[in-house]
């Protein structure tokens, strides 16, 4: 399976349900922050022969949740290492150490 054209204007499809609500970057199911476990399943197999481009995808969302979240609540923010860990920490084959 190869990856989708991913652009910030072009994203893949994000699972029906398991999208994020924004600015407050959170799942539309209510399973807490996005990306929940749910979209991190279906991304890591939409994406499942590219996990450079799931990263760099992932680093898209990061740098787009960093500026809707610093909007909203500048003090009150994830600090960076939470917010890589996040978006795209997760999307190694094994975590990192």
């Amino acid at each position: 399976m190869s990856s989708p054209s991913a652009t910030p204007a072009h994203r893949p499809p994000i699972p029906v349900g398991h999208a994020p609500v924004r600015p407050i970057w959170v799942c539309r199911r209510g399973c807490g922050t996005w990306p929940c476990p749910s979209a991190r399943l279906t991304l890591r197999a939409v994406y499942d022969d590219d996990l450079v481009g799931l990263a760099v995808e992932m680093a898209g969302y990061l740098f787009d949740a960093t500026g809707d979240l610093v909007r909203l609540n500048p003090d009150d923010m994830p600090g960076p290492e939470a917010l890589f860990t996040r978006f795209v920490g997760w999307t190694r084959r094994t975590p990192f150490t």
